[in-house]
């Protein structure tokens, strides 16, 4: 049963992916398709900068929803200790092995979208979403530290919250938790029996810690990995767009 609701998982997670809200706000708020202008990438800052900071705004909720969704869904229906449905376990941490997985096909749903010739966004929204799913406190730590990060070693440079994006994705959070899994202890605000939190973050607090918190650094190190080859791909689609502009000027 536990398979078939992984794969099950997998599956729900791929075609909530798939849907694109960039798409779909652009035409319902300026009538454009939104892989026509701009940079052509069906996501929250092209629709920010093409269509409006509301429909940008409604664009990141949705994205951000992708795969958190899925993850409710299931983990209440199937892994959570109080679920509808009771299945068992085949070892421990088996139920964050579903919903993290359920959240790496979203990501891919979006890249990769079965609805759009599997042409689609670079999935930072359905990252975001994720994260602040399984690890809310220390997600928004990391967030405001690199922020910080940004606006001290970056002040003058276009872009920021572009520039701020790799190093919260890639760099800030997996190390962050890689380091709070080396030394936390009883006395950390964030640890599993503390009584300020008595688990990591909002969607994961089914996980025990005892033989399956790696599951938690090695996903979140997984996540990061994830979106690389992905936004590096649409990083030199959007080199190539360029360049035969300019070579056209």
């Amino acid at each position: 049963m536990y398979y078939l609701i992984l794969v099950l998982g997998i599956i729900v997670g791929y075609l909530s992916g798939s849907v694109s809200y960039a798409r779909i706000f652009s035409r319902i708020g300026k009538g454009v398709d939104i892989t026509k202008v701009g940079n052509g990438n069906p996501g929250t800052s092209n629709v920010m900068r093409e269509v409006g900071k509301l429909w940008g705004s409604f664009t990141l909720l949705g994205d951000s929803l992708k795969g958190v969704l899925p993850m409710i869904l299931f983990k209440y229906l199937f892994l959570s200790e109080t679920s509808i449905f009771s299945i068992s376990m085949p070892f421990s941490g088996a139920g964050y092995v579903v919903v993290a997985l359920i959240g790496f096909a979203a990501i891919y749903g979006h890249a990769y979208p079965v609805f759009y010739r599997f042409k689609g966004g670079g999935s930072l929204g359905v990252l975001f979403g994720c994260w602040w799913f399984l690890l809310y406190p220390q997600f928004l730590i990391c967030v405001a530290l690199s922020y910080i990060i940004v606006k001290l070693f970056l002040p003058n440079k276009k872009y920021p919250m572009g520039r701020m994006t790799p190093v919260v994705f890639v760099v800030m959070t997996p190390l962050f938790i890689l380091a709070e899994s080396l030394f936390i202890s009883e006395w950390h605000p964030f640890h599993v029996n503390s009584v300020l939190f008595d688990h990591i973050g909002w969607g994961n607090h089914f996980l025990s810690l005892n033989g399956g918190g790696w599951l938690l650094v090695v996903s979140f190190f997984v996540f990061a990995l994830s979106v690389i080859p992905i936004n590096s791909s649409l990083l030199k689609n959007e080199v190539l767009k360029r360049e035969k502009k300019d070579g056209r000027n």
